[in-house]
């Protein structure tokens, strides 16, 4: 990382060891096992059932776009823009098709306050103790770790989900997901970044 201030360094790596969920593609695993260890907290493992997939993506949704619409504005970088602006459309029309697709089910989705959601405060407090190149690079690093979260997750419910819905809505947003990831990936190496 590429940090002038040390503080600055620790929090970015402290935001982003806390978006750092699953690395592993699910669809060679079998269905996880509920965590049992005490340590283990929900947002560290995979989903066991449709009502906890629910959770997970509106919660990486949220953080996803209160990051980003924190950021769109305020970076002056065109390529980082861009990617922010197209975060906020695709994790938006990603939120009303969560809605959509658990309407008339007990599973609907129940939204989060920015305060109540940690993975958003804590890329909000890194971002805002930022600026310029510095802020924009953090945001891009987050990108990573969040992206191989919700794929993750929608790999999860596309193969172990029981929810037609949820099901198909899982499956046709892995390859939007795994575009966004990619877009993160090319602007770090481009910029030396890690």
């Amino acid at each position: 990382m590429k940090h002038a201030n040390p503080a600055h360094a620790f929090a970015a790596a402290a935001v982003t060891a806390g978006f750092a969920f699953a690395s592993v593609p699910v669809a060679a695993q079998a269905p996880p096992a509920p965590a049992t260890t005490a340590t283990a907290r929900p947002r560290d493992r995979m989903p066991t059932n449709d009502a906890e997939f629910v959770a997970a993506l509106e919660a990486t949704n949220t953080a996803e776009l209160s990051i980003s619409k924190y950021l769109v504005n305020r970076t002056t970088d065109p390529v980082v823009h861009a990617f922010a602006q197209h975060m906020i459309e695709d994790h938006s029309t990603a939120a009303v098709q969560l809605e959509a697709a658990t309407r008339g089910t007990n599973l609907a989705p129940v939204p989060r306050e920015l305060d109540s959601n940690p993975i958003s405060a804590r890329g909000l407090t890194t971002l805002q103790s930022e600026d310029g190149v510095e802020r924009d690079d953090d945001y891009m690093r987050m990108q990573i770790p969040a992206h191989t979260r919700v794929l993750a997750l929608l790999q999860w419910e596309a193969q172990y989900g029981t929810n037609a819905g949820l099901k198909m809505l899982a499956a046709n947003l892995i390859g939007p997901m795994q575009h966004h990831l990619e877009v993160a990936q090319t602007y770090l190496a481009a910029h030396n970044l890690r």
